[in-house]
């Protein structure tokens, strides 16, 4: 996008997905409705799990054969993890920007249309959720979460994992993820940051999920979401693998913030 031009010239969007019969048709057509309002060019990728046992891929090779505009990437079955999902949505990306969400039809993406123009001055535009709409316990959890990133990685952003991020293409030639866990959206974050590439938070609504299910959580309902003792576990070992491989980094980002502070009038 140049100055003056209130559209992009190209846009990537991808969608991981595991059984999401219910939803994944509405997500394809809501991003087929905005991408073309905002971007000369554009393409719509679902990112589907091939452990999938409903008609999720069957509903995406249909729209494939019918729309240039979708393609569907398989996420091999040896693969699990929803951070592959993520670094295969953004390796698979061939246009100048790309956009994230999830296929749970908890975001509205005509959002996007008033969030874009802020990539035209800075390198990531991240969503947090204004009034989150999950049950008590998984918003518990969360708070938890977002205060441990913020002391181990040192990120400011409210809500680190919010599923509604619309980036550059091009930071991925400086920054590389290897997280296979939901942690792949903290590693995103700090490690553009610690790049150097500039980031800004946007309030977006956020709806309940009114179809499907959450796949790493114990128990349904308004009360009892809890994360499986596996995903808990798996998130903590790449915690600590990130951190030590980070470390440096954040070491050389801390003492120039510390300089930075001590020279201020």
């Amino acid at each position: 996008m140049t100055p003056g031009n209130d559209r992009l010239h190209s846009i990537s969007s991808f969608f991981p997905a595991f059984n999401e019969e219910e939803n994944i048709r509405h997500v394809i057509e809501s991003a087929l409705s905005v991408l073309p309002r905002i971007a000369d060019e554009y393409e719509v990728l679902v990112v589907l799990y091939e452990g999938s046992t409903d008609r999720t891929r069957a509903i995406v090779e249909q729209f494939s054969r019918e729309n240039p505009h979708v393609r569907l990437i398989l996420q091999p079955i040896g693969e699990r993890g929803y951070g592959v999902a993520m670094r295969m949505g953004y390796e698979n990306a061939r246009h100048e920007y790309v956009f994230y969400s999830d296929a749970d039809r908890q975001f509205d993406l005509r959002e996007l249309e008033k969030i874009f123009p802020l990539i035209n001055h800075v390198d990531l535009v991240v969503g947090y959720r204004r009034s989150r709409q999950d049950p008590i316990v998984r918003i518990m959890v969360a708070k938890v979460y977002n205060i441990m990133m913020r002391i181990v990685f040192g990120l400011e952003q409210r809500d680190v994992d919010c599923a509604f991020k619309l980036c550059r293409k091009d930071i991925f030639d400086t920054i590389s993820l290897n997280c296979r866990t939901g942690l792949s959206d903290t590693e995103l974050l700090v490690k553009a940051r610690l790049a150097g590439f500039e980031i800004i938070e946007v309030g977006v609504d956020h709806f309940p999920r009114i179809a499907g299910g959450g796949y790493f959580e114990i128990g349904k309902g308004k009360l009892l979401n809890i994360p499986k003792p596996r995903v808990v576990l798996d998130i903590l070992r790449e915690m600590g693998r990130l951190r030590r491989e980070i470390a440096p980094s954040l070491a050389r980002f801390r003492e120039e913030q510390r300089r930075k502070l001590a020279a201020r009038p």
